[in-house]
């Protein structure tokens, strides 16, 4: 049977102290309960220690052998609670983290500075990744959590929490006009050139069919797949496009505004996803938080 941390303890400390008085005094127990650490391992091992005298206590050979492996297994071991203190006060750790690249760009930025501020000791392993691959990526355990837009499939083992949503919106250049309109309405886009996501992407098809039902239909001068393409092409004064306005990342973009958009409104989630059989670590669970605070504001 290996020695237990107390005895370890005990040991070294009558070794360095020469006294079993001093290190009962040190542990805060009493002197019976140092002696019998001693024996325990003494018994435990067959061997003998110390050599007793009336005045004084003298370490044997194996003693003395033993004493540097014991400070070692002491030192890893409060080194190991030291580093899982770190871990839960979130002075130290890693976190594995994906983001849709629409989330990367408009809402991750200020959502990492005001993590970064606070615990600016844990590493961040960032993937940001395409819409349609973020609940695979995280399901198969190559992040702790993601953030993006992503429709729940109703499977058990994701774990989903909304964090923010917004309608679709026109989003145009600032003409003076454009960006004091309070909503427009989809019929009153159909004589602009809309720049849209390229069919088969999830907020495309949400559009078709929340449009179908309508008896409308969209019909995109040019068609993307990536959103900083799409808002690019309207800096650009090459229309009008067509997103969340959560993914207008203004300070890229300080020439655009984003305008809701009406009959039908059309809205999109911003989401937190795990998986539902993992505890989130206490840094990741900070950043969650934060994220949560960050993107409630908007």
């Amino acid at each position: 049977m290996n020695p237990t941390m107390r005895q370890l303890e005990a040991l070294v400390l009558v070794y360095r102290l020469g006294s079993i008085t001093k290190a009962a005094a040190e542990l805060r127990v009493t002197q019976s309960a140092i002696s019998l650490l001693i024996r325990q391992i003494e018994e435990n091992f067959q061997v003998k220690l110390f050599d007793r005298t009336t005045r004084a206590l003298h370490p044997t050979a194996a003693c003395r052998e033993a004493i540097p492996a014991a400070e070692r297994i002491l030192s890893s071991a409060r080194g190991l609670a030291q580093h899982m203190r770190d871990l839960v006060e979130v002075r130290t750790g890693r976190i594995a983290l994906a983001v849709s690249a629409g989330v990367a760009s408009a809402l991750l930025p200020r959502i990492l500075a005001r993590f970064r501020s606070r615990y600016p000791e844990v590493r961040i392993d960032l993937f940001d990744v395409a819409p349609d691959e973020l609940l695979p990526f995280v399901m198969a355990g190559h992040a702790e959590f993601g953030i993006g837009s992503f429709e729940d499939d109703g499977t058990s083992e994701a774990r989903i929490e909304t964090l923010m949503e917004s309608p679709l919106s026109a989003i145009g250049i600032r003409n003076g006009r454009f960006e004091k309109r309070r909503r427009l309405t989809w019929d009153e886009l159909a004589g602009s050139d809309l720049i849209t996501m390229r069919r088969g992407t999830r907020i495309r098809t949400q559009i078709d069919e929340a449009l179908g039902q309508t008896g409308q239909e969209l019909k995109p001068a040019l068609e993307v797949s990536l959103i900083t393409t799409a808002l690019a092409l309207t800096a650009e004064g090459a229309g009008i496009s067509i997103l969340p306005a959560h993914m207008l990342p203004k300070a890229q973009f300080p020439t655009l505004a984003a305008v809701a958009l009406s009959q039908p409104i059309v809205k999109r989630h911003v989401s937190l996803l795990s998986r539902a059989d993992f505890t989130l670590s206490p840094a990741a669970e900070q950043f969650a938080e934060i994220a949560r605070r960050a993107l409630s504001t908007r």
